[in-house]
């Protein structure tokens, strides 16, 4: 069945370029124009990773395990090369609709929604956008608006900065006012691909049982060589819709409130160009950062249970130069877990609560030549492991860091 639907997605796609190549519209007035790239990638990991996607998206190195000798069995490395980020994009336009420019766009990959279904046909963006002169109302999946794609890391490999940067895309409503050099937005978002971390594992089920929609408000500058923003997101999720007492079951009344902060500012000068952004926020697993949340009071006697979220600080900064058909670039990135807001009396749901602190360099080195680009990097990632305390706080942590060698060529189209 899988097979049998990317043969005929991919038909599609290859009958509408065709059939569409050499007109700018059909009889309806609509406009196809398809664009996206073939991309091979090849990798060497000296350490054993957390990590997505056959270790094309790379987090950090997993925890040291000893074996019955003392040996570490995460201290071996792998190697891997695959094929499956090759893209489409169709870009659809066409005449005006409530005196708006309307568009669509549809992107897919072949990396599959998880690494059961890697090289399957997975659906990236799609989305519906209504344009006026000041206003701007999108509709559908596309980029959380917490990751920024104006201002956000450049790299060959797939992880595009995670889990330095948000990394994560959503259904929502979007509206956008633009005024001089601003634009302004408000996003109701939901939850599908990236979703949170919970009792049952992750799932969009608590936030949709939460009813309310993930919100969030960003304001954004754009001036001749210098684009910056503040964005402020909440987010309530309801964990569970009872909870279990041994024999006794209890309807659950409890919910987790989580917010964060986002700023972000990218400066180009000619051929050079420095970005960074840093995200404090809680409770950000869905957009694959460190933290979640624990359960803090549990309540044997009334049944009730309540949860509190942690606390996480991810930052980064990209310096990129161009020389003929030569980039040059260096990232660097931290990231920290803060502690609980409360004290930590059952289980906690989310990523890494045992890692104190995160930090990568990894300088790249790309040549483009028309359609064709070849590009390599070294990452070097480091994860400090410790036990924390019931706030979530760190006496100690051992530092583990591990080395990813890259090489990837890409043709656009």
């Amino acid at each position: 069945m899988r097979k049998l639907s990317l043969i005929i997605c991919l038909t599609l796609l290859v009958g509408i370029a065709f059939s569409l190549k050499g007109a700018e519209k059909d009889t309806t007035g609509l406009r196809f124009k398809l664009k996206g790239f073939v991309n091979s990638q090849a990798f060497y990991d000296s350490r054993q990773i957390v990590e997505s996607r056959e270790q094309m998206v790379s987090l950090y190195p997993k925890k040291p395990e000893y074996d019955v000798n003392g040996k570490d069995i995460n201290a071996g490395g792998s190697f891997n090369q695959l094929s499956m980020t090759t893209r489409f994009r169709l870009l659809i336009e066409g005449p005006k609709v409530l005196n708006a420019k309307p568009s669509a766009v549809v992107e897919s990959d072949f990396t599959g929604s998880s690494n059961a279904t890697n090289n399957d046909l997975r659906l990236r963006e799609a989305y519906i956008s209504l344009g006026w002169t000041k206003w701007t109302l999108l509709m559908g999946q596309t980029w959380h608006p917490i990751n920024t794609p104006e201002c956000r890391p450049t790299t060959v490999g797939l992880n595009t900065g995670a889990p330095f940067h948000p990394f994560s895309r959503h259904n929502q409503v979007r509206l956008d006012y633009h005024i001089g050099h601003w634009k302004l937005t408000a996003v109701a978002a939901s939850q599908r691909d990236y979703a949170s971390d919970g009792p049952t594992g992750v799932s969009s089920n608590y936030l949709r049982n939460a009813i309310l929609p993930n919100l969030h408000l960003q304001a954004q500058i754009k001036t001749v060589g210098f684009l910056g923003g503040i964005g402020f997101d909440y987010k309530l999720l309801e964990p569970e819709q009872f909870h279990q007492f041994g024999a006794i079951r209890a309807k659950s009344t409890s919910s987790v409130n989580s917010m964060a902060v986002v700023g972000y500012g990218k400066y180009t000068q000619g051929h050079f160009t420095l970005k960074g952004a840093a995200t404090l926020g809680q409770n950000l697993t869905e957009h694959i950062l460190l933290g979640g949340y624990v359960e803090h009071q549990i309540d044997s006697v009334q049944y009730r249970l309540k949860y509190a979220p942690t606390n996480v600080l991810a930052c980064w900064i990209q310096g990129e130069a161009a020389y003929g058909k030569f980039q040059f670039s260096i990232f660097t990135g931290y990231s920290s877990n803060l502690g609980y807001q409360n004290e930590m009396a059952g289980r906690f749901f989310g990523r890494a609560n045992d890692i104190a602190y995160l930090y990568r360099i990894m300088p790249r080195v790309q040549f483009q030549s028309g359609h064709f680009t070849i590009g390599t990097e070294l990452e070097y990632t480091a994860a400090a492991y410790g036990n924390p305390d019931l706030k979530g706080q760190f006496d100690s942590s051992s530092v583990v860091g591990s080395y990813r060698l890259l090489a990837g060529v890409f043709y656009f189209f």
